[in-house]
């Protein structure tokens, strides 16, 4: 039998355990952390074309103006040969393309070589106090000479240009015709096209290139 005083102590142990028990089932409350994410992987390197893309961060692509500053989405494609860029659009009519270099001279491209120089459609300028001097060239050796068109019997068929020259680097915008009709004028295609570049480091035509190279642009 309990007398009163256990009875009393049980009762209390009793209550003390009906008041903990349910908070010994509980996890303890906590704040969420945040879910560290892996870091995304590297792009594989190579897996870049050699043409690069030249749009906005963005994607967007905005209208090409000859006032010689690159602006970026105003061409489709890139290409960097050291320090002389070439960057290009092209439609179903005409090429729109640019040119910098790091020179306060001349800087060209060349289109459809066939022995060094000879035979190539040559796009030469610069700018001197803050003028564009542009000229539509075509090549007649190896080495040139490489007269203008016109003084060949040819016409001049750069449609629109611009140019700038600052901080040590020229650049210089052109719009022609794919393929011109001029027979000092090679047409340009879909598809790989071969071409020639050169930058002089004076700016005037007579003055001997000091950078020279060739490739391939894709239109």
């Amino acid at each position: 039998m309990f007398n009163s005083h256990t009875a009393r102590t049980v009762v209390l142990l009793l209550a003390i355990l009906l008041t903990w028990a349910p908070a010994g089932c509980q996890s303890p409350a906590r704040q969420a952390q945040p879910v560290s994410q892996p870091p995304a992987p590297a792009p594989a390197a190579g897996t870049e074309p050699a043409d690069q893309p030249a749009a906005t961060d963005d994607g967007n692509v905005i209208a090409w103006a000859a006032d010689g500053v690159i602006t970026p989405g105003e061409y489709q494609k890139n290409k960097p040969f050291g320090d002389y860029e070439l960057w290009w659009t092209a439609d179903d009519q005409y090429i729109y393309m640019g040119m910098k270099a790091k020179t306060p001279g001349w800087v060209a491209v060349g289109f459809d070589p066939e022995s060094m120089m000879k035979n190539s459609d040559i796009v030469e300028g610069f700018v001197k106090d803050g003028q564009l001097s542009i000229a539509d060239m075509y090549s007649t050796g190896q080495f040139g000479p490489h007269p203008a068109d016109t003084q060949l019997g040819g016409t001049d068929d750069i449609l629109a240009s611009g140019g700038k020259s600052h901080s040590g680097y020229t650049t210089i915008e052109f719009k022609r015709k794919l393929d011109t009709g001029d027979k000092f004028d090679k047409p340009l295609h879909k598809g790989s096209n071969k071409i020639i570049w050169a930058c002089g480091s004076d700016p005037q035509f007579t003055i001997k290139h000091f950078a020279r190279g060739s490739g391939e642009i894709d239109l």
